[in-house]
């Protein structure tokens, strides 16, 4: 092959600079005609100040809304959605933006059959757990927990020992994630159906680690966030109190037992169950409520009602903060993080708290803004956020579980 020439490289300079400054016309040309789509999908809902593209194709206008975020946005999206858009509404300043970002989300049909097989997998592991709770044998090593556990799951009358503390803990699950389902599908929010995740003893008490739901794009406005995060806690409590109480009324206030055990912690409202139940505040005086099946189950169930509520993310005690707080919830997101190492550092021989501090900062502390971040909570929305904020606090446990003894 013979060498370019110097004019022949010359040409070709100037070939691909003209090429270059084509395709960087036609770019422009194409998002100045997408901008006037814009402007007239939005004209009647937005003046428009100013305008901005950056490198991924994201578009912000800068200017008023014509009337309430919350009445616009719905057709603000609709018609933006047209365009290939998925507008996210923001305050800055004493100016309101409209940032559209490439993409719309494809709704689909909420998965049925994995749901529901986790759920019944879930079942069956908190079935192993409870029927342990009521195994009165001794196990000596990790041998004999595991033939017991073998034993347990292949003998169903043993397997079925263990349905008070799976009905009652399953039972407040389900109805909590049902709740935030429920609330979200009222909402029309893209929430899929709760997805169970089982863990069998011996890698776990319970037999679960709860569930999670699904959200396949952020939701619409700080009313929604309020609204689905706080309704899991509350349909839970809701089935957990009354299942404690009788679980409670059941059991036997006794001194503990020798040697090594598992000490339950208290809470303001767990305290006062005990209270109106036994008539004393427990533990206290040598004795102690000594939890059956079921109470033991619905005790979890506020563990882990509790833990949902940490204003933290995307828990639902997080969701609770930002509706009410929007980007100051992140303050008390750290903060809470922080009181999570404390507690796990003046706490040593319980683990839990520092675990949710490493899991809150792997999880993320911020929680997503809504699509629409401008509208406010009403007076009766603030109010149930301040509620959800002190079911949290008459929840919170500072040793959710310790060893005492052995």
């Amino acid at each position: 092959m013979s060498p370019e020439s110097p004019h022949a490289r010359r040409r070709g300079l100037i070939y691909r600079k003209l090429i270059g400054l084509t395709l960087h016309v036609t770019h422009d040309v194409d998002r100045l005609a997408l901008l006037g789509e814009v402007r007239e999908a939005l004209r009647g809902l937005m003046e428009f100040e100013s305008y901005a593209w950056d490198e991924r194709g994201v578009l912000t206008l800068r200017g008023r809304l014509t009337g309430p975020a919350d009445q616009l946005y719905g057709v603000v999206r609709s018609r933006m959605e047209g365009l290939g858009f998925t507008p996210f509404l923001r305050r800055k300043g004493q100016a309101d933006e409209l940032v559209a970002t490439p993409g719309v989300v494809e709704r689909k049909a909420p998965r049925v059959w994995l749901p529901v097989a986790l759920f019944l997998t879930s079942v069956f592991t908190s079935l192993l757990a409870g029927a342990l709770y009521e195994w009165r044998d001794p196990i000596a090593d990790g041998n004999a927990l595991m033939a017991t556990i073998v034993a347990i799951a292949t003998t169903p009358a043993l397997l079925l020992s263990g349905l008070p503390f799976a009905g009652a803990l399953m039972g407040i699950l389900f109805v909590h994630e049902m709740g935030h389902y429920v609330v979200g599908r009222l909402r029309r929010a893209p929430v899929s159906l709760p997805y169970f995740i089982p863990l069998p003893p011996p890698l776990s008490i319970t037999g679960t680690m709860g569930a999670v739901i699904v959200q396949r794009e952020p939701m619409e406005d700080r009313r929604t966030i309020l609204e689905i995060g706080i309704a899991g806690p509350l349909a839970g409590l809701a089935v957990a109190i009354p299942l404690l109480l009788y679980g409670l009324s059941t059991s036997t206030v006794a001194p503990p037992p020798a040697g090594g055990y598992m000490q339950e912690g208290n809470s303001l409202l767990y305290g006062a169950l005990k209270l109106a139940v036994f008539g004393q505040w427990l533990p206290g005086g040598g004795v102690d409520v000594q939890l059956n099946s079921m109470a033991w189950g619905a005790w979890i169930g506020l563990l882990v009602t509790m833990l949902n509520l940490l204003p933290i993310g995307q828990l639902d005690g997080g969701h609770i903060a930002y509706a009410l707080l929007g980007r100051m919830a992140d303050y008390l997101a750290y903060g809470m993080i922080g009181l999570c190492v404390v507690l796990g550092m003046l706490l040593p021989d319980n683990g839990t708290w520092l675990i949710w501090g490493v899991l809150a900062l792997l999880i993320g502390p911020r929680h997503p803004p809504p699509l629409n971040d401008i509208s406010r909570l009403g007076a009766g929305h603030v109010a149930l956020a301040v509620f959800g904020l002190v079911v949290f606090a008459l929840l919170f446990m500072p040793a959710p579980l310790r060893q005492v003894g052995g």
